[in-house]
């Protein structure tokens, strides 16, 4: 994994000045992609003062109108979530790991974007549905919040630690349209073997199957050889409901 391979994203942030500051700040730590969604401000004066000698950065930012394009026109492969508002059994989306655990993992080679929400409202439910893996920041209860490019610093600091402690592994990581696919056959086993439960309780388990595939850091062939499983599985409850029934 290559400083080069990672996005710096920030979605529909509201201050021109969080925007320079996290310019600064990821080139502080060795990063050059930042990427906007939406931005609701220009890159005023001010973004260029606060960036100091990370102009360039703001110079070669990108500008996407969603996450959706971005994700497709960058053809990103792991997607990062941050977050300071936590889940419970209830909406499992938003369970994330603490930030500092990110220096020890062993991420998957290709494209990663992080991404960092609107400074009041953060990512938004619908927002986390792209993200592999969901990352908060441990803070004081007494003034949880972080300013945007406070967070980003962290992160990024965080990511060059890891890089530090990156090395060529023997095996290929599963791409993005892989584990789709597993969660998918995932799904669909869930939904035919949870048959009694309402809908609300049937998500909740499909939510924590996705969180389960992402944060696991599948082999390519890990992933290949649970989907055969997995239509295994569907095949052979396609097989016994028809000997019940037909």
């Amino acid at each position: 994994m290559f400083a080069n391979n990672i996005y710096f994203v920030l979605v529909r942030p509201m201050y021109a000045s969080n925007i320079g500051s996290s310019a600064r700040v990821i080139k502080n730590f060795g990063f050059n992609n930042l990427v906007l969604i939406s931005p609701l401000c220009n890159l005023s004066d001010e973004a260029y003062i606060l960036a100091v000698h990370a102009r360039d950065v703001l110079d070669n930012c990108r500008y996407y109108s969603s996450l959706d394009s971005f994700i497709e026109g960058e053809k990103i492969d792991f997607v990062i979530g941050t977050t300071a508002r936590l889940g419970g059994d209830k909406n499992p989306r938003r369970n994330a790991v603490l930030s500092h655990y990110m220096r020890n993992m062993q991420l998957p080679e290709g494209k990663i974007a992080i991404l960092f929400g609107n400074e009041e409202t953060g990512l938004t439910n619908d927002e986390l549905r792209i993200v592999d893996l969901l990352i908060t920041i441990p803070t004081s209860d007494l003034y949880p919040s972080l300013n945007l490019s406070h967070a980003v610093a962290i992160i990024a600091y965080e990511l060059s630690l890891l890089l530090k402690n990156t090395r060529k592994l023997p095996y290929r990581f599963s791409k993005k349209e892989e584990r789709d696919i597993l969660i998918s056959y995932l799904r669909e086993v869930a939904e035919k073997v949870l048959i009694d439960l309402d809908n609300s309780k049937k998500r909740i388990y499909e939510e924590i199957l996705t969180n389960w595939v992402n944060r696991a850091f599948l082999t390519g062939r890990e992933v290949h050889s649970l989907i055969g499983f997995t239509r295994r599985i569907l095949a052979r409850i396609k097989c016994l409901r028809f000997k019940k029934y037909g």
